[in-house]
């Protein structure tokens, strides 16, 4: 598979094609006699080097950045639908300050994301760099998320007064391809996530069986992602205001302390909740995959209380109920011992995601994966 290229456009191009006359058209209503002058990410605005994108509906907004639909034309004029994810370069409700910030944090995501290159991670197709803002061009989404998906299992549970959690073989089949995604990240990009839960993982529903087998978990966001080992400075001061690149339908706990809890609180580790720096290492996203993989099995997550602070207890005692695990449909020994390994406390003896992966649990995972390859 051929690297995909990122693109900049310092201009717009002026051109008006009849695809982007037809694209533009689209959908619209008729026009007002005296429509005021839109902005350059409005809907029906065109981007790209040749204006071959344009802009449609809004799909989710927050902070400083929106996601919105793009549709463009191929050669023989079938429309296509993609997601574009613009981070404006000023908001005037915003401080210089918190609008520098915004910029430095889309470039710093740009700066990992464009160079990954895996199946089950969302690919950033194009980059577009305008003096108005930064438009990043990506695959729509269209089946849900992780946590949609485990949210649904508990309302069918309640209605039928059945288990939660998602089908075995649904549940072992995201869990592997979120692994496959970070051991990617871990050891061949030396890249640690840092914010891995259920509304980061997408459900692709897009491909052949995909009703049937499921679908494919694609791993995405990389905001508060960085390179192992990294050298940026420690003062404290990174607390990214990002958008998400899909709809997130849960309510996050609010984080403890910007400054010792990086993520969402019930998927940190407890060194993540101990030092008051930030960390740069895999075992924090072990951990957390440690989380989501006992959150598809009984539908619910280990760690978490109303009370942040008890969930933070919970966290630092590594105290989670075995038995929910243990009794689940995709529960037994095997994920027990997985699941075990990943919330270890003490990261020397924690798994790491090359031995994650290597879990009696995931037998026959890896050729089934590779059917889609």
């Amino acid at each position: 598979t051929s690297r995909r290229s990122s693109r900049r456009s310092n201009s717009a191009n002026t051109s008006v094609s009849p695809a982007h006359a037809f694209l533009a058209n689209w959908g619209r209503g008729d026009a007002e006699d005296n429509p005021p002058e839109p902005n350059p990410d409005d809907e029906g605005q065109a981007i790209g080097l040749n204006n071959e994108y344009i802009i449609g509906r809004t799909i989710s907004r927050g902070g400083f950045g929106v996601v919105k639909e793009v549709h463009s034309l191929d050669d023989h004029g079938n429309r296509t639908v993609k997601a574009v994810k613009i981070v404006r370069k000023a908001i005037s409700e915003a401080s210089e300050a918190e609008n520098e910030k915004a910029q430095q944090e889309i470039e710093h995501e740009v700066s990992i994301w464009r160079y990954l290159n895996h199946r089950h991670i969302l690919p950033l197709h194009a980059v577009y760099e305008t003096d108005y803002a930064t438009f990043c061009v990506m695959d729509l989404n269209v089946g849900g998320t992780l946590f949609d998906f485990v949210r649904k299992s508990r309302q069918h549970a309640a209605r039928n007064d059945g288990r939660k959690g998602l089908a075995p073989a649904i549940a072992k089949r995201y869990a592997y391809q979120l692994a496959c995604a970070l051991r990617y990240l871990h050891e061949d990009i030396r890249v640690c996530h840092r914010d891995v839960k259920l509304e980061n993982c997408l459900i692709d529903m897009t491909g052949p069986e995909a009703e049937t087998r499921g679908g494919n978990l694609r791993l995405c966001d990389f905001g508060l992602a960085d390179f192992l080992h990294s050298e940026a400075p420690d003062d404290g001061s990174r607390t990214p205001q990002r958008v998400s690149s899909h709809r997130s339908l849960s309510n996050d706990m609010p984080l403890l302390t910007a400054s010792s809890v990086i993520g969402t609180l019930e998927y940190a580790s407890p060194k993540g909740l101990l030092v008051n720096r930030k960390l740069y290492e895999t075992a924090g996203d072990v951990w957390a995959f440690g989380v989501v993989v006992y959150a598809v099995c009984t539908g619910h997550l280990p760690f978490r209380h109303t009370m942040p602070s008890k969930t933070v207890d919970m966290i630092l005692r590594a105290e989670w109920d075995e038995d929910a695990l243990r009794h689940a449909a995709a529960g037994g020994e095997e994920v027990m011992d997985l699941v075990r390994g990943c919330l270890e406390k003490d990261i020397d003896i924690r798994f790491t995601i090359g031995e994650a992966l290597r879990s009696p649990w995931f037998e026959g995972c890896r050729e089934e994966d590779e059917e889609i390859a």
